[in-house]
């Protein structure tokens, strides 16, 4: 549903792949809730000893905002060259 490979589901869960913001929006959206919450803990993750580290966390976290910022670059670019054909 989310138009990813079994392999790269595999590897996201196992934390061996990064994933883009597409695919957490194709993820998110093939489980019905908003992409935030692949980010929150379930019940069963908060009473785990091993909380996913903070390396990781620190590189996904710089990962998504650059992923972003590319992003806005790009529509923004796309808006000014739109004005400036008109």
């Amino acid at each position: 549903m989310a138009d990813l490979s079994v392999q790269m589901v595999n590897s996201i869960e196992g934390h061996r792949a990064w994933v883009s913001d597409k695919s957490l929006i194709a993820l998110s959206n093939a489980l019905g809730i908003e992409v935030f919450q692949l980010f929150t803990p379930t019940e069963s993750q908060k009473k785990s000893r091993h909380p996913l580290p903070a390396h990781l966390l620190l590189k996904l976290r710089q990962d998504m905002k650059k992923d972003i910022n590319a992003d806005v670059d790009m529509h923004f670019e796309r808006l000014l060259n739109m004005n400036l054909q008109d």
